[in-house]
């Protein structure tokens, strides 16, 4: 029998912006003496469902947010925009976590409402909301075809933050670095009830010392259809996790699977049933 044949796939700007348009970091403001700064301090995924608009992330990410403060948004959009300095009150948002509140523990995600005109604006400046209350069975469009499925994890690295000269006028810019990482060699298991997948992160020229900033960042299940002359044409996608948790040498990322974004939804439901209702 003969030996199936291997395909390489490359992530490129086809998987790129099929994605980056529903992610965001978190901006933690903090003021010196003379400016203001603002420090990453994780990663998220815009979602909704019904008229329930918010972002996915990992629960110890608020750890670090008081409710009544404001945080930054920054988005990692496939077409850049001019300077974005967009600022969330937190008075305005509700909140659901499932952590423990012990480092490293899961599970570890949770679900920040925002308030729809918030989301609607957001929308309006480019960004996509990930839909919830899709279900996502990827088939083939001809018997022919192949279909290949990679993973991928999106999220700020804090490491990368760079701050510069505003172009215009007065003040600083703070560049936040985000990474697109592809996710290899996956292990699934179970620790202490929950389902957790674990990957090795793979990635360009520039490597991370640390993937502080990533927690809550999405693990993307990629689906890739190739026609028989060995091209891919479409991508179809679907949140697999949320990160939350990288190995001592940080070569290696944990994400909650799929049973806890499961879980979140209910809980959604649960706390907002006019508002998700189809």
């Amino acid at each position: 029998m003969a030996e199936p044949e291997k395909i390489t796939i490359t992530l490129d700007d086809s998987y790129i912006s099929s994605v980056c348009d529903y992610s965001v970091g978190f901006l933690r403001f903090r003021k010196g003496e003379k400016e203001e700064f603002a420090d990453p301090i994780g990663t998220g995924t815009f979602v909704k469902l019904g008229h329930v608009y918010g972002i996915l992330t990992a629960g110890h990410v608020f750890k670090v947010l008081d409710p009544a403060s404001t945080v930054g948004l920054v988005r990692f959009p496939s077409v850049q925009p001019p300077i974005q300095n967009r600022r969330l009150d937190l008075k305005n948002t509700d909140r659901i976590v499932d952590w423990n509140g012990k480092d490293g523990d899961a599970p570890d995600i949770a679900f920040l409402k925002i308030p729809e005109v918030d989301g609607r604006q957001i929308e309006a400046a480019g960004a996509v909301f990930y839909n919830l209350g899709i279900v996502r069975e990827f088939k083939k469009s001809k018997p022919e075809h192949h279909k290949s499925v990679t993973h991928a994890v999106v999220g700020v690295v804090a490491e990368w933050t760079e701050q510069s000269a505003a172009e215009f006028g007065k003040g600083k810019k703070i560049v936040i670095g985000g990474l697109f990482g592809n996710a290899l060699n996956l292990r699934e298991f179970e620790e202490k009830g929950t389902k957790l997948v674990e990957a090795d992160i793979s990635h360009g020229p520039r490597i991370p010392g640390s993937h502080g900033g990533v927690s809550g960042g999405a693990l993307w299940e990629l689906h890739v259809e190739l026609d028989a002359g060995k091209k891919f044409f479409a991508v179809n996608k679907r949140l697999r996790g949320v990160a939350f948790r990288e190995s001592a040498d940080h070569k290696r990322v944990t994400s909650n699977d799929t049973s806890s974004i499961d879980g979140m939804i209910a809980k959604i439901r649960k706390q907002w049933p006019q508002e998700t209702k189809d």
